[in-house]
């Protein structure tokens, strides 16, 4: 395919996102939409994702095209790809680790996207479960909130890595772990007794202010 000015590639692409294209066409535009990934212009590629999302072709080319996306340099990219692959299902499984490395993207609605996506794919998301612990000290509430969903549906596989977090010094790690690994499995007798240390622990002791020094003379 011949390189598109801007403006006709952004036609093209809102054309398919809008309009769609008959089954015998779908391959055409997914090229087109494959080549969108590369324009200068973000909304371009945003457009391309959120086309990519629908588009009648067989999932696992829709979904290499949507982990490449993760990689954007644009958030608002980013975030849609992330959001998108959750449509996917058990096709979006080969997507897990780089899911698992949005988690540490620099935008929050990333790495909020990431964790909802990897919370809808259920224990296949297993091998992130390390870094949606990690998340569980998000400043955002409903960050939090959603990392917590998305442990919970990984389910027993999460468990391992939410134990660990049940003892960790510090002290809201601690206490969110327990609380989302103790309804994950609250017969098994390991998480018990991890939910009653993390509740018997005290608190750390807030950091002292640094001393004044009062130098002579002055």
């Amino acid at each position: 395919m011949e390189p598109l000015s801007p403006q006709v590639m952004h036609k093209l692409v809102f054309t398919v996102l809008v309009h769609g294209l008959p089954d015998a066409q779908a391959g055409v535009a997914l090229d087109v939409l494959l080549d969108a990934q590369n324009s200068p212009n973000p909304q371009v590629r945003e457009l391309a994702v959120v086309a990519l999302a629908d588009l009648p072709v067989p999932p696992a080319r829709r979904v290499g095209a949507l982990v490449r996306a993760l990689h954007d340099a644009t958030a608002r990219v980013r975030r849609r790809a992330a959001r998108a692959l959750g449509d996917f299902g058990a096709h979006a499984a080969p997507a897990v680790p780089a899911l698992a490395a949005a988690l540490r993207d620099p935008d929050a609605s990333v790495r909020r996207d990431a964790a909802g996506t990897l919370g809808r794919l259920g224990p296949a998301a297993a091998a992130a479960a390390d870094r949606l612990v990690n998340l569980l000290t998000e400043p955002d509430a409903r960050s939090r909130a959603v990392v917590a969903t998305a442990l919970k549906r990984v389910g027993k596989a999460a468990v391992p890595a939410l134990l660990g977090a049940a003892r960790s010094p510090d002290d809201d790690l601690r206490t969110r772990a327990a609380a989302v690994v103790g309804q994950i499995a609250p017969d098994d007798p390991d998480v018990a007794a991890a939910v009653r240390a993390a509740a018997a622990a005290p608190a750390a002791a807030p950091a002292s202010p640094p001393s004044t020094v009062v130098l002579a003379g002055v």
